[in-house]
């Protein structure tokens, strides 16, 4: 909620570590949610330099690229990550070569709580998709699955509930 503390907590966490992908990730993730969609974009684009492997990255960075109405980068970024592993399936969902059933099938896993991990981010991601393709009643009935099954410690839960927030929604 306290985005504008969080934002100040993280911009001295920076000062402190310029090269931290985590802290550019989360000041991002505050930007996105107060509303400073430029200013998110830009922590993001910075946070995956550190880190180009880091697949949820390179997700966030094409979320906020598409609300700025940027191009995807997808294509190119998805050289450098481990397309043999989770959440690999995400960016084929944001790349067009999967759908969101494909996606929520491919996060089945015979360790439970890998599951729960994995369905979790199925549902959230595929929110966003359907939020960028402006189908709010989809992206809101996923963001409340995600909200309402992420784990409490999963930044999807965190961002769910926010989204939900933002669409002027009870989660």
């Amino acid at each position: 909620g306290d985005f504008e503390r969080a934002i100040a907590d993280y911009d001295e966490a920076i000062r402190l570590n310029p090269k931290s992908a985590l802290a550019y990730f989360a000041r991002g993730r505050s930007y996105l949610f107060a509303g400073s969609v430029e200013k998110a974009l830009a922590d993001f684009n910075q946070a995956s330099a550190q880190d180009p492997e880091n697949a949820y990255l390179a997700l966030w960075v094409d979320i906020v690229s598409q609300r700025n109405k940027r191009p995807s980068r997808l294509a190119q970024t998805s050289s450098r990550i481990d397309m043999t592993v989770w959440p690999a399936p995400v960016i084929r969902l944001f790349m067009d070569q999967m759908t969101p059933a494909a996606v929520l099938a491919a996060a089945d896993d015979p360790d439970p709580t890998k599951k729960k991990g994995q369905v979790c981010e199925a549902n959230f991601y595929s929110g966003e998709l359907s939020l960028t393709k402006g189908l709010k009643d989809e992206a809101t009935r996923l963001f409340r699955l995600a909200a309402s099954d992420c784990p409490h410690g999963f930044n999807e839960w965190d961002a769910a509930n926010a989204e939900l927030k933002a669409l002027g929604v009870v989660p």
